[in-house]
């Protein structure tokens, strides 16, 4: 009985040493993601960082866009022209 008590102390010391060894790599871990990426979205030096933002077209301004031999429906000779982009990338 001696010798199981002893044998339970002696893994109970072990997971805790393992336990202690990963809690210290987890946390050196951490501490190299938050200086390499510094929340910057994973990105390395990021930090404080921030995009310039997109100029906007002007709204009070009217745009042409060139339709020419661009499929479409309706009339050709229509006063409004919707065109719809879209990125498949």
């Amino acid at each position: 009985m001696k010798s199981l008590v002893l044998l339970v102390g002696v893994v109970l010391i072990a997971c805790q040493a393992d336990t202690t060894k990963i809690n210290e790599r987890l946390d050196k871990i951490e501490k190299m993601i938050a200086q390499n990426c510094g929340g910057g979205g994973g990105r390395p030096g990021a930090a404080g960082q921030q995009r310039p933002a997109r100029p906007e077209p002007d709204r009070a301004k009217t745009y042409a866009v060139p339709v020419d031999n661009d499929p479409f429906e309706g009339a050709a000779d229509a006063k409004i022209t919707v065109v719809e982009a879209s990125d498949y990338a």
